[in-house]
Order: C-alpha cells, then sequence, then structure tokens
C-alpha cells in the first residue's frame, strides 16, 4: 500500500471541494491543521499567505464564497492528477464552473500543488489561479453587491 492518497483519492479530495455551500468545509477537512497555503500572484485579491485550516476557510474560501453562489449548482472537474501514491506531492488541475452572485457563469481553470503528510491531509498548497479572471468577478460582485445595498437603502 502507498504511503500517501492515490490518484483516485486526490481527484476525490478535489471534487469533493465543488459542490454545494459546505463543498469548501468538506475540501477543508482534508487539510492538516496547520496546513501553509500560498496562492501565487502579485496584484490579485486571493494572493498571498494562509496558515492553518480555520484561516484558509474564513479567508479564502470566505472571499470565494461572498462572491459564488453555492445555493446553485456548481461542479469540479478535475482534468489531472500528477503525482501521489508513492510520492507526497501531486499536482492536481481542475475546472470550476458554477454561478457568482451577481448572476454571471463561473468557468475557471486552475492547478495546485499540494504535499500530504503519511496521515493523508495536505500540509502544503500552492495555488495558481487565473488572477484576471478571479479580479473581473470580483469586481463584477462588488459592484452587484454595492447596487443591492444602495437598493436596499432607498427602500427602507
Amino acid at each position: 500500500m502507498s504511503p500517501y492518497p492515490s490518484v483516485y483519492q486526490i481527484e476525490e479530495i478535489f471534487q469533493d471541494g465543488g459542490g454545494g455551500p459546505e463543498a469548501p468545509d468538506t475540501f477543508v477537512s482534508h487539510l492538516d491543521p496547520k496546513v501553509q497555503m500560498t496562492v501565487v500572484g502579485h496584484d490579485h485579491q486571493t494572493a498571498g499567505d494562509t496558515h492553518g485550516q480555520d484561516d484558509i476557510k474564513d479567508n479564502h474560501f470566505g472571499f470565494l464564497k461572498e462572491m459564488l453562489d453555492f445555493s446553485k449548482p456548481n461542479k469540479v472537474d478535475v482534468l489531472r492528477v500528477i503525482g501521489g501514491g508513492e510520492s507526497p506531492w501531486a499536482c492536481v488541475e481542475l475546472v470550476f464552473n458554477g454561478k457568482s452572485k451577481a448572476g454571471k457563469d463561473f468557468h475557471h481553470e486552475c492547478c495546485f500543488v499540494v504535499r500530504f503528510n503519511s496521515a493523508g491531509k495536505i500540509t502544503k498548497v500552492r495555488a495558481y489561479y487565473d488572477s484576471a479572471h478571479i479580479d473581473d468577478h470580483a469586481k463584477v460582485h462588488h459592484e452587484h453587491k454595492s447596487k443591492n445595498e444602495t437598493n436596499d437603502t432607498v427602500a427602507e
């Protein structure tokens, strides 16, 4: 038996992270409590480092949960996994398809490089996102949110 999750187990971990409102929490359950995550980039909102399950859940996924509509069907397609099994490292290429809270289609292709410990938990994550795509959706989301807040204030 391999000391680290197999390709198929890794696919399941990342596909579990896509569905309904509980999906980010399901993915976080596969993280070591002291996990380190780096979203690679310089000038986009999700770039930077997060440390620990709570930080990732509250800050990284909190931002995505604020922007994306998890009450509507979402889908994660894992395109390929390289590594795992005998190696603690794996690279996961995936596509997330869903809707933003502003009603826009959200088709996001990204890649994660992850390291597993012997218990099968993820201890390191390097995420490579389409930063322009994230920023475009964040801008639309903030405009949509501001418009709704203005309409709520006028209605009062």
